[in-house]
């Protein structure tokens, strides 16, 4: 009786210290600034709403962490997911990028969310709020 309560013990002290661990080692989330999206753009409010509640929360720096954030492996994969895709555009710099470069990337955000590969189904299979009806998809 004695051996088991001690073989459970030990198993229950390597995991506490396991998850402790991997918090310590956690890596830095990307860093939250709420503001504007499109800040110097002229966008309808409508489209706006959009982007909003579909793509700000990793395209941007008005993202709101999820309490499963904080808890590893799930806070590295969405701290890596979005510091990617603020690599490819973060909405809440559009003014610093050229005339030409937010024509490029206008183009490319229609494309993705038209053809449905924005916002990723990993994403929206947690956040049900940011799935895009085909009507919404052609407004993008």
């Amino acid at each position: 009786m004695l051996r088991k309560i001690t073989r459970a013990g030990s198993i229950a002290l390597v995991l506490v210290a396991g998850t402790l661990g991997a918090l310590a080692l956690r890596p830095g989330t990307p860093p939250v600034a709420p503001g504007v999206l499109f800040p110097g753009a002229m966008i309808d409010r409508p489209t706006l709403h959009l982007f909003e509640r579909s793509c700000q929360n990793c395209h941007s720096e008005n993202t709101a962490w999820p309490w499963y954030s904080r808890i590893p492996p799930a806070s590295w994969i969405i701290a890596k997911d979005i510091r990617e895709a603020r690599s490819h555009v973060n909405l809440s710099n559009w003014n610093s990028y050229s005339a030409e470069r937010q024509r490029d990337l206008l183009t490319q955000i229609g494309s993705v969310a038209r053809t449905g590969r924005m916002p990723p189904s990993r994403y929206t299979f947690l956040h049900q709020e940011a799935v895009l009806t085909t009507r919404e998809r052609q407004l993008i």
